[in-house]
């Protein structure tokens, strides 16, 4: 199966019919005929599911978001205020592609957005592109922890979890994320000034009030997190908020066009099919492994092994960043997580804090070469001839976000903190 796999990958054909395939094989092959009734009821059963209604929704808000320039105004609110720090504009890229990921949940629209604004002008005065390229790839992978995150929505339907737990569980990550991206570009900065030129802050009163833009932002986010912290909503009606509320800031900024409305929509429906597909095929192929005992033989041979379960977590790890390299982050989620989930909590891993990891497994590789997304989108916009550039400004972003793995295998409080007091 493994092999069946690869050669999948290998032909380009469509993750989600390859994946349906192998498992349909895999009944005809090793199971009775009678369990061939088996794949009708799964693919209903996979999507008649009142959480996957918030993945079309959410992504309808962010479109419309994406569509609707919401992200430059972000980014000029934020421009004279934090660009006060050392590092300058490249410390805006952060900040704002964070907000505009607690947004959208879209890690390559935040990276496509802000890099089409900021690239020109950050290189016209000077910065180096490098450090700009990877700023504004490392920042566009911070929406797949920053809730509301459409990889948390899809975890918690595959793994049975409270979505609300996974949201508020992305809260500290993602901030502890964005203030060590932060943080290596401040030291950059204050060791190679060369690389960031010191502008003249614009006066304070100023600043204060360029953050007026962000008010409307603000509100979005805290509709959507606080209508299902409040009970509210659900996380799925969240959704539904969230989505008029992206109406209303279009209209009140005066860019609710029925273009912008119906290109976000077609985005949503085009991209929601797109993981509808694989969520069949995957569950497809898992219900195959699981009759097949598969992953419980795997759970059970490692939960034989003389090690502790975190050297376990590590090896885990090491798998997910090389298999990062070789293929796109989604993909990657629905081909292993069959799998690795089930050895996982066998071993005893809280899946709260499994899905977190996964997050950080994918924001690796969004970033890692040679097939990491948001790198390709980067030299896309920024018109290089080769990823070169865009590569060696991410690779110590890369760094930080191992690290970060590291510090939550070590202590894994440090993400079950808020979930625990929810």
């Amino acid at each position: 199966m493994v092999g069946a796999v690869v050669v999948v990958l290998a032909s380009g054909l469509w993750i989600s019919i390859g994946l349906a395939g192998i498992g349909i094989l895999s009944f005809y092959l090793f199971l009775p005929p009678s369990m061939m009734r088996m794949v009708e009821v799964i693919q209903y059963n996979t999507l008649n599911d009142f959480i996957i209604a918030a993945i079309p929704l959410f992504i309808f808000m962010g479109s419309l978001l994406y569509k609707g320039d919401i992200a430059a105004k972000i980014y000029r609110g934020l421009g004279k205020s934090v660009s006060r720090l050392p590092g300058g504009l490249v410390q805006t890229n952060i900040v704002a592609c964070a907000i505009f990921g607690a947004c959208s949940g879209s890690s390559l629209a935040g990276a496509a957005t802000m890099g089409t604004m900021a690239i020109r002008e950050l290189k016209s005065q000077g910065y180096e592109k490098t450090l700009v390229y990877g700023s504004l790839a490392a920042g566009g992978t911070l929406a797949t922890m920053i809730p509301p995150s459409i990889l948390f929505i899809v975890y918690g339907a595959f793994a049975g979890e409270s979505v609300s737990k996974l949201f508020i569980a992305g809260i500290v990550p993602g901030i502890i994320l964005v203030l060590l991206f932060m943080g290596y570009i401040l030291v950059k900065a204050l060791m190679q000034p060369e690389v960031c030129p010191r502008v003249e802050p614009a006066p304070l009163g100023e600043a204060l009030r360029a953050l007026k833009a962000l008010i409307l932002p603000f509100l979005l986010i805290a509709a959507v997190l606080g209508s299902i912290y409040t009970g509210f909503a659900t996380p799925t009606e969240s959704a539904a908020v969230g989505s008029v509320g992206a109406l209303a800031i279009l209209a009140v900024d005066g860019n609710l066009r029925w273009s912008v409305v119906r290109e976000a929509a077609v985005l949503s429906v085009r991209t929601t099919c797109m993981i509808a597909l694989m969520m069949v095929g995957t569950q497809i192929i898992s219900t195959s492994l699981s009759v097949l005992q598969i992953p419980a033989q795997i759970s059970a041979y490692f939960a034989a092994l003389a090690v502790e379960p975190w050297v376990i977590a590590v090896l885990v790890g090491l798998f997910y960043l090389v298999l990062g390299c070789l293929i796109e982050g989604t993909s990657m989620f629905f081909l292993t997580f069959p799998v690795i989930y089930p050895l996982m909590m066998s071993l005893g891993f809280d899946p709260i804090w499994f899905g977190v990891m996964m997050a950080l497994f994918i924001e690796a590789s969004l970033i890692t070469p040679p097939v990491g997304l948001n790198l390709f989108i980067i030299q896309q916009v920024s018109d290089e001839p080769s990823l070169g550039p865009a590569i060696k400004g991410s690779l110590p972003f890369c760094i930080v976000i191992i690290a970060v793995m590291g510090l939550f295998i070590a202590f894994p409080e440090i993400v079950l903190y808020l979930p625990s007091r929810l």
